[in-house]
């Protein structure tokens, strides 16, 4: 690993410890109150992968239903998924991408460099917990406010205006997350408020 990749996880990794220390005080999640009481709540009560036509994508199949994981969660310190087309390259460009469940879009925009296009989704589960995924290196975005329901089309998947491959950076946080409601890092090797996407959606489905 070079000095600068290892520079820049070190700075990262400071920076999401400093963030823990104001959440310290806030280890169990509080469900948010409704900004907009009146209008009745979307609640989460099942998940579902956010690529492929069909709702049957899983990872345990992957390379069997045409997506594959290409980097997992807490490989290389990452905080995500990395979701690819198994023909490759850059043949995913422009593929949908679907709301993993149903939810309040509370993030849509350009967030710079090495992020591209993000859409973050914010889910009520069925206890009053909330959960939120985010929707990375988006190639476009489909819907930038609102409702959205499970399987209902995000964006589409891209490059991060040309850094990498095409693919679908998916994460998962909880509450306590020092990421909530903003994009923040993708790598770290704090994980505190992330949660492994596949095994979250697996026991959901």
């Amino acid at each position: 690993m070079s000095y600068k990749n290892t520079l820049v996880k070190f700075i990262a990794a400071i920076s999401i410890a400093l963030s823990l220390l104001a959440f310290v005080s806030c280890s169990e999640a509080v469900p948010a109150e409704d900004p907009r009481p009146d209008r009745p709540q979307l609640i989460a009560d099942n998940f579902a992968y956010p690529v492929g036509p069909g709702e049957y994508v899983t990872e345990a199949r992957d390379r069997k239903d045409e997506w594959y994981n290409a980097q997992d969660f807490g490989e290389n310190d990452h905080l995500g998924e990395d979701w690819n087309k198994n023909s490759g390259g850059n043949t995913d460009c422009g593929e949908p991408v679907y709301a993993i469940g149903n939810g309040e879009i509370t993030y849509a925009a350009d967030a710079g460099p090495g992020w591209g296009n993000v859409v973050i989704i914010t889910h009520t589960l069925p206890d009053g917990t909330q959960v939120q995924s985010l929707y990375g290196h988006l190639k476009d975005i489909e819907k930038t406010s609102g409702p959205i329901k499970m399987r209902e089309k995000v964006g589409t998947i891209g490059d991060g205006h040309g850094r990498y491959l095409c693919h679908l950076h998916l994460e998962i946080r909880e509450q306590h997350c020092p990421s909530w409601d903003m994009v923040f890092v993708g790598y770290s090797p704090i994980r505190y408020g992330w949660v492994d996407p596949s095994d979250f959606i697996d026991k959901r489905r």
